[in-house]
């Protein structure tokens, strides 16, 4: 008998500022990984990747709201490393400023092992968002950032763009079916 147990925990979240994330390439660039609300650029997509080890069980999806909510609507996603769509909310008004707002899928589903994107986007901009800000856009293109225009509602299938001066948004997944404590 061992005192160490033999598969490892699955993390409660997985988030684009967690380990799974870009977050490591984007501190390397100096970039400050001190997520704050800002600005967003309207129905402007930002494709951040995450790279899970392990199969996933996809129980909610989560995003943070930024300082100001007011009329505004957002969509996250789950996307192939190539661009196809696996999952998104829908438009989805914002509940509830700096805070976290969770979305229930209508089945939760497992997400393999493997190279994924998480989407998001907002149709408003003054603080609507809640994120990291790269030091450049070339910084969160190294980081492995990607953009698309008029993406709210995401699309089906991802047109990816070079990075261009927008943020990373702190998002993500959980395998919880309650609670928000991270």
């Amino acid at each position: 008998m061992t005192d160490f147990p033999t598969i490892a925990q699955l993390p409660l979240f997985v988030s684009t500022i967690s380990a799974q994330s870009c977050l490591a390439a984007l501190a390397a660039t100096g970039t400050s990984i001190s997520p704050a609300a800002l600005t967003w650029v309207a129905n402007q997509a930002v494709y951040m990747p995450v790279t899970l080890p392990w199969p996933y069980p996809v129980n909610r999806v989560w995003w943070i709201n930024g300082s100001t909510v007011t009329s505004t609507n957002v969509d996250f996603g789950i996307y192939t490393a190539s661009g196809a769509q696996l999952y998104h909310t829908g438009s989805t008004a914002m509940a509830g400023a700096s805070n976290v707002q969770f979305v229930t899928p209508a089945t939760p589903f497992v997400l393999p092992a493997g190279r994924y994107f998480f989407a998001w986007v907002c149709d408003n901009t003054t603080t609507r968002a809640f994120g990291v800000t790269p030091s450049s856009a070339a910084t969160g293109a190294l980081s492995g950032l990607l953009t698309q225009t008029s993406a709210l509602p995401l699309p089906t299938t991802a047109t990816f763009a070079t990075f261009s001066a927008v943020a990373l948004e702190v998002c993500g997944i959980t395998r919880t079916a309650v609670g928000s404590a991270f």
